[in-house]
């Protein structure tokens, strides 16, 4: 019944999960450098945005949906 504990993230998940994370406190990057004035900051952040929308878009790209799925 709690066959889920001992789950593990595939390699998919994991890089998806990271892509989530990695825009989620970018974009905290972007708000604060942006209300800070601080421009280095904000690219930075601009930047990590970038970095997981592509992984994220890859992941789509590659293991989107799949004819079971229709």
């Amino acid at each position: 019944m709690n066959d889920y504990k001992d789950r593990k993230l595939t390699p998919q998940e994991f890089a998806g999960v990271s892509a989530a994370l990695i825009m989620f406190f970018s974009i905290g990057m972007i708000m604060g450098g942006s209300a800070k004035g601080n421009d280095t900051i904000f690219y930075i952040g601009a930047f990590f945005f970038t970095i997981g929308a592509i992984i994220a878009v890859y992941l789509l790209i590659k293991y989107g949906k799949k004819e079971e799925d229709f």
